[in-house]
C-alpha cells in the first residue's frame, strides 16, 4: 500500500511542449586553450596528435550562471581510425570510478564519451549532462561559469601508432533554467534553490496507535499524507493540474528530506532538477 505511492500519485504524462529554449554556442577548432598539449593551428582547425604519450585539446565555453544541461557535437576528422575520448571537467566532488579514470590527467577530468568514427560525434550516453548537483558532487560550470572539454588522443609510435586527429569545431547546446521560471508558481511552499524545485508536504494523522505491532502505521500513513500532498502542490506549481484536483508526472522527482515532526506527522521536500523539466528529446 505504501510502497507504491508514486503509481497512486504519477498516473498523467507532462505537456509535451518545451518549456525552455535551447542556445547555441560554437568553438572553431583553432581556439583551444593553453591547457592543450600536442596540439597545434591548422588553418581554422587545430591538429591533435597522441605522440609518445597523449594529446590533450581542451577547450572552454562560457556559459550563463543559469546554464542547467548541456549536449555536445564535435565535427572532426579521424586520420588514423583511433579512438577519441571526450572529457569534461567536474569543478564538484565526484570522480570517475578507478576502474575507467584517466591517470595522466586530473581526476576532475570525467570521461563522458569515446568514439572512433569519422566525421561527427554527437553526446548520447548521456545525451544531456546535467550542470550542478545539490550536494556539491557535480559542478560543471565552476565558479566562473566556465565549461570545459577535452579531446583526448592516445599516444603510441608517431605517425603509425599514435592517435591524430583534425579538430573542426566543437558546438555545445544548452539549455537554462531561468526560462523556466515564469511557468513555475512559487509559494512557502514551492521554492527554487539552484538548480532545483522544492516542495514541502506534511501529512497528519489523528491518533496514536498503541495496539502490539502497529505502534508504526501513523507514521506511514503520515508519510503516505506527506508524499501525496507534496506532489499535488509541485503538480499545482508547474500548472500541470487544476485547483480543483487531479494528478500529474512529474520526470526526476524524488524525496531529498524527511522530518519526523511527531508520531502522527511528518513532513518531506521533495526535488526536482529544473533541467528535467525541459522538454524530452
Amino acid at each position: 500500500m505504501f510502497k507504491n505511492i508514486s503509481k497512486i500519485i504519477l498516473t498523467a504524462i507532462l505537456a509535451a511542449a518545451p518549456l525552455a529554449a535551447r542556445e547555441n554556442k560554437t568553438i572553431k577548432g583553432k581556439d583551444y586553450s593553453g591547457e592543450s598539449r600536442q596540439t597545434s593551428v591548422f588553418g581554422d582547425q587545430a591538429m591533435l596528435k597522441g605522440l609518445f604519450s597523449y594529446g590533450a585539446a581542451v577547450y572552454q565555453f562560457q556559459l550563463p550562471a543559469a546554464t542547467d544541461r548541456i549536449k555536445a557535437g564535435l565535427s572532426f576528422k579521424n586520420i588514423k581510425n583511433k579512438w577519441l575520448k571526450i572529457y569534461v571537467y567536474n569543478y564538484g566532488t565526484a570522480y570517475d570510478d578507478l576502474s575507467i579514470r584517466n591517470k595522466r590527467l586530473s581526476p576532475n577530468w570525467r570521461l563522458w564519451e569515446a568514439t572512433n568514427s569519422d566525421g561527427l560525434w554527437e553526446s548520447r550516453s548521456p545525451k544531456y549532462l546535467y550542470t550542478t548537483s545539490y550536494d556539491g558532487r557535480i559542478d560543471y560550470l565552476g565558479p566562473q561559469n566556465i565549461f570545459k572539454i577535452l579531446l583526448y588522443a592516445d599516444g603510441g609510435i608517431p605517425f603509425i601508432s599514435d592517435g591524430r586527429f583534425i579538430i573542426e569545431q566543437i558546438i555545445l547546446e544548452y539549455s537554462t533554467s531561468e526560462s523556466l521560471l515564469p511557468d513555475i508558481i512559487t509559494s512557502k511552499d514551492v521554492w527554487i534553490e539552484g538548480n532545483f524545485m522544492l516542495v514541502r508536504g506534511v501529512g497528519r494523522t489523528k491518533n496514536r496507535i498503541d495496539a502490539p505491532g502497529y505502534e508504526a502505521l501513523p507514521k506511514l500513513t503520515a508519510l503516505r499524507l506527506a508524499k501525496v500532498d507534496a506532489y499535488k502542490k509541485l503538480a499545482l506549481a508547474l500548472k500541470k493540474i487544476p485547483l480543483s484536483g487531479g494528478t500529474a508526472a512529474i520526470p526526476g522527482s524524488q524525496v531529498r528530506s524527511t522530518r519526523y515532526i511527531s508520531d502522527t506527522e511528518v513532513e518531506i521536500i521533495l526535488e526536482v532538477p529544473l533541467a528535467s523539466l525541459h522538454e524530452k528529446k
